[in-house]
């Protein structure tokens, strides 16, 4: 159920393999930038992940056990990438990884 960014036809699934793989690779050498704790993926907290993925396309998300009472890694990953509209790129153990294209402003496009 990973949300899989759009790419035009004409670069094909091959190219979406090769961002994929890239990605896990810059995901591995990163060390987590937000912690989730017994509140859960609370509004602020996805606020948070969301201004992280404005600034640096790729955020690590570590949970801590209490976080999941009820739920798996995997489904609490998926939910918070489809809640800030960013794609689910690797979950290994109680940590998992979002990307999400930084939006090229019109003023940089323009020159």
């Amino acid at each position: 159920m990973r949300k899989k960014e759009e790419i035009p036809d004409s670069e094909g699934t091959t190219f979406e393999k090769k961002r994929l793989r890239r990605l896990q690779s810059r995901s591995r050498r990163t060390d987590p930038t937000i912690w989730i704790g017994k509140d859960g993926a609370s509004t602020e907290l996805l606020r948070h992940i969301e201004n992280q993925l404005k600034a640096r396309e790729l955020v690590k998300v570590r949970l801590q056990k209490t976080a999941l009472r009820d739920t798996e890694t995997t489904d609490l990953a998926e939910r918070i990438a489809v809640s800030t509209g960013s794609t689910l790129v690797e979950v290994m153990g109680h940590t998992f990884t979002l990307y999400k294209r930084r939006e090229v402003s019109a003023v940089a496009t323009k020159h």
